[in-house]
């Protein structure tokens, strides 16, 4: 998304910001780069939130062998799709400003970016919990075969 338009105006990749903040940066954009913006969310961020959510959904299940993970895969692709959506509809309104439209916008794209710390604490909790087990299982393996003898 940075080759479409620089990481300060892109909304989507900011944790939180403010109704000021967000006309602000959009403001800051030609009518060019406010398009090309909306090009790049439809063309390039549709598509990567559902790669990056089967390949997070398939991480999660590998590392934890339990569906009620995948909720967070899940979680992370909706609030994407809604942050996007409701993305689209501010820059098309602009420059009538959509207060209410921008201050749940960044609601959403709080909660998405909640929902990646989540997951990457689950997929590292996962990991070690797997490497560990593994080990351990190791160890146990290597101990009955030294009573055995």
């Amino acid at each position: 998304m940075n080759y479409f338009l620089p990481s300060e105006y892109a909304l989507d990749l900011k944790f939180a910001y403010t109704v000021e903040q967000a006309y602000i940066a959009i403001g800051n954009l030609s009518k060019p780069d406010r398009d090309l913006y909306r090009v790049g969310i439809l063309a390039l961020d549709f598509p990567y939130m559902f790669v990056y959510g089967m390949l997070a959904s398939g991480l999660l299940f590998l590392v934890w062998k339990k569906p009620k993970v995948l909720l967070i895969p899940l979680g992370i692709v909706l609030f994407d799709l809604i942050e996007n959506i409701l993305i689209i509809q501010i820059l098309d309104s602009y420059p009538v400003e959509k207060p209410i439209m921008v201050s749940w916008a960044s609601i959403i794209t709080t909660c998405k970016w909640l929902l990646v710390c989540l997951l990457a604490l689950f997929l590292l909790v996962g990991t070690v919990r797997l490497y560990l087990t593994k080990n351990f299982l190791d160890l146990q393996h290597q101990n009955s075969e030294v009573k055995e003898i």
